[in-house]
């Protein structure tokens, strides 16, 4: 029996190719099909949309970039598979299978086996869709992963009552170029058009914003008692405007869009009074603002447009204290060298130049910091972190190391911070993909201008340029 098609806007193509490469029939359908789009093009809706229309399809979902790492992965298609096929058939009573024992994709075909060989007693063959949303997301990922997945089927018993089948949705193309000759039926979405963002958006939200509360109550407030096609153009003209001057800051994602239309809603209907809900040109104007800037900034909201040198201190970065010492740390680490650190840092020296201090050099024709930073190891960066950050006297504590009688000990927040500092692209790792944080053979390097790093370091009284001072040119 054919799959019915879903009814999903400017993917219609889509649609009917998935009803014909995904069938309750172990006989007509692949073992493997690759879903391939950019963020927000519609994959994972069309898909679930898909099995709404086909219930007699039985799937299961999981998201690879919340499991991290492959071995989780693996432990969780286990998992979801037995906990799929229980809720389907709770009349099939049997054993459960430890998921854990998937370490591999060896115990994994173990359990596998295991689980679906108690659904020999079925009448007739039935397909089981692993949906693996977001596969190319995955943090530990390399190019040897799918291949296995894809050869999973073969290394299963072909005569099995339960036929597990793969969808892969991915977003780079470059990760599915790679897998080319491996001639995988393969389904792209592409990019949605400026036109198309604006009829979906219109269809999806506007008797959302019509039938709002926050709409209603400013009405009432006002005294109003308009006609229903009234309501329909003040959401439908909020729309179109929001998509207007937001497209260029958010190109075709759907998703942001509509985030920033549900965050200014409230704020434009505040604006709505007798004089203005009949003159969408009036109510435009009165809400001018809300066209022109995102919501996001960095200043305080009461702060007038004129400079004040009297409050350039509160001119702070938002980071914590960790944070702010981590990434001076960094930035010593990718612009000092390491043959230095036991002189600059030692609690029985002090800065000084010359060559008692620091041995025999030539000065550097060009100011290291004038180059790209260097990478350091983790280790380092914990040393001199450990070195200048001051413990328990606040942030009054001179920058000068010497004077302190106590270390920064062991702290899981130092990792929370510098997990943080990655996430806000400050520090980098020397590689994106694959990345184990606590590993020793992972480079580091800073991210950070030197204007932005004397910033930090003032707000926390810390003399950076001190550590410079006579080392270079």
């Amino acid at each position: 029996m054919a799959s019915a098609v879903p009814s999903v806007l400017f993917r219609e193509y889509q649609g009917g190719a998935l009803s014909i490469l995904v069938n309750e029939n172990p006989d007509l359908a692949p073992p493997n099909v690759i879903i391939q789009g950019h963020q927000s093009s519609g994959k994972t809706l069309t898909v679930r949309k898909f099995f709404e229309e086909n219930p007699q399809i039985c799937n299961c979902w999981l998201n690879p970039v919340e499991l991290v790492t492959w071995k989780p992965l693996l432990q969780h298609v286990a998992r979801s598979v037995s906990s799929t096929l229980r809720t389907l058939f709770p009349e099939i009573n049997y054993d459960t299978q430890d998921a854990l024992e998937a370490e591999d994709f060896y115990f994994l075909l173990r359990v596998l086996e295991a689980v679906l060989q108690r659904y020999q007693v079925l009448e007739k063959s039935i397909n089981l869709y692993v949906v693996l949303d977001g596969f190319d997301q995955l943090k530990e990922l390399d190019l040897e992963l799918l291949p296995k997945f894809l050869k999973l089927h073969e290394q299963l018993p072909s005569d099995f009552k339960i036929q597990l089948k793969f969808i892969y949705i991915v977003r780079d193309v470059a990760f599915l170029n790679k897998y080319s000759t491996y001639n995988i039926p393969s389904i792209i979405f592409p990019r949605y058009r400026h036109e198309e963002i604006a009829e979906i958006l219109l269809r999806n939200k506007t008797n959302e914003y019509v039938e709002s509360e926050e709409l209603l109550v400013q009405v009432v407030k006002c005294g109003l008692d308009p006609e229903d096609s009234v309501f329909e153009q003040i959401a439908e003209n909020y729309i179109k405007m929001i998509i207007q001057a937001f497209h260029s800051y958010t190109g075709n994602d759907i998703v942001a869009l509509n985030d920033i239309m549900d965050s200014k809603w409230e704020s434009y209907v505040e604006s709505i009074t007798a004089d203005n809900i009949y003159e969408p040109l009036a109510l435009y104007r009165s809400n001018i603002e809300l066209y022109t800037t995102t919501g996001d900034t960095f200043t305080d909201q009461d702060a007038t447009g004129g400079f004040d040198e009297t409050k350039q201190g509160a001119t702070a970065y938002e980071l914590s204290a960790i944070s702010k010492y981590l990434l001076l740390a960094a930035y010593l680490c990718s612009y000092l060298e390491p043959r230095y650190d036991s002189k600059i840092f030692s609690k029985k020296s002090h800065l000084r130049a010359g060559r008692s201090s620091y041995g025999r050099r030539s000065k550097m024709e060009t100011n290291p910091r004038y180059l790209q930073p260097s990478l350091f190891p983790l280790e380092r960066l914990f040393s001199i972190f450990q070195a200048i950050f001051p413990v328990g006297e606040g942030a009054q504590v001179k920058s000068n190391i010497f004077h302190q009688n106590e270390l920064m000990k062991a702290n899981v927040e130092v990792y929370e911070n510098l997990a943080e500092l990655n996430s806000l692209k400050l520090i980098a790792t020397a590689t994106a993909k694959g990345v184990d944080y606590l590993s020793y053979k992972l480079k580091w390097k800073v991210n950070v201008p030197w204007e932005i790093i004397t910033e930090i370091s003032s707000s926390v009284s810390f003399d950076i340029a001190e550590y410079f001072t006579g080392l270079h040119n």
